[in-house]
């Protein structure tokens, strides 16, 4: 693996000696590796970088790369406040909190996925959803991280759900539909009177295969494509074939933009995010919402 950040940008204020006020949130995918630090002293991200895996086509080929990044990478070798891990993946499923029992979460799972040998079950709490989101990462994607310190593992669409939430309580939204787009994947969130109706992930090859899938939910939800409305985010940027595709059969098509990045939060964005579109990154940023 090429350890050279395909992004990377740091603020001048960084300061290992600071890092006992610094969170590092970390999102591991097939595709990528992305970091970013929060200063908790003024509530603002201070870096970013973005490590490509161009030659990762599955998660136990993400093996050999993560467990060479946790030990090389320089921004992991230093003891921060907290280190959040979140897991991209679509083995996650949400059980209200009345039916909750911790330690069945292995039956839980089952319920909508095959089990699989390297199974290790972990769980998030919500705080504006009464439910669970019990997820499974494959072990040997855990055990590189046993010497990490002060680390929480999550999943990625947890902070997705409670960020549209969020939005939708915000501009007092009856209805909402949140489409969130990664390279080979992509997730959608509809919220109907402020609570969360679905939450889906699917992964795609082409555009094509994109609007099929977005299109087949939309009419098992009975929402008309011609009326909707629909919030891109993530990586995703108008003029794609996909912002184009959408546009085509979909009511009104908006990509939320860097200046509504931090709408709904109390943190803010260091000036070293000037110059790129920082709503790119948008499931990283939100991410503080998984703890």
């Amino acid at each position: 693996m090429n350890l050279s950040p395909h992004i990377h940008l740091i603020d001048k204020s960084f300061s290992k000696q600071k890092a006992a006020s610094y969170k590092l949130y970390l999102q591991i995918s097939k595709t990528d590796i992305k970091i970013t630090i929060l200063d908790t002293d003024s509530n603002t991200f201070i870096g970013l970088s973005v490590y490509l895996l161009n030659d990762v086509f599955t998660f136990h080929g993400l093996t050999e790369p993560l467990t060479e990044f946790i030990k090389k990478n320089p921004f992991l070798q230093i003891q921060y406040q907290s280190i959040n891990i979140a897991y991209v993946n679509d083995r996650a499923t949400i059980l209200p909190n009345a039916v909750f029992n911790k330690s069945e979460l292995a039956t839980y799972h089952q319920f909508n996925f095959l089990p699989l040998n390297e199974d290790v079950f972990f769980y998030d709490g919500f705080t504006n959803l009464a439910a669970q989101n019990i997820f499974a990462v494959p072990d040997y994607l855990i055990n590189p991280f046993s010497e990490v310190n002060n680390k929480r593992i999550c999943h990625f669409s947890t902070s997705l759900i409670e960020a549209s939430l969020l939005y939708a309580k915000s501009t007092n939204a009856l209805s909402l539909v949140d489409v969130h787009v990664l390279p080979n994947s992509f997730q959608i969130l509809i919220i109907k009177n402020q609570q969360l109706e679905l939450y889906n992930s699917f992964d795609y090859q082409t555009s094509e295969d994109f609007i099929y899938y977005l299109l087949f939910v939309l009419e098992q939800q009975k929402i008309d494509n011609k009326q909707a409305s629909i919030r891109l985010l993530g990586e995703v940027e108008k003029n794609s074939t996909i912002y184009n595709l959408l546009y085509t059969y979909i009511n009104e098509v908006t990509i939320v933009p860097k200046r509504a990045l931090m709408k709904d939060s109390p943190l803010k964005l260091s000036y070293v995010f000037d110059d790129i579109n920082a709503a790119f990154y948008y499931s990283l940023f939100q991410q503080y919402l998984c703890e």
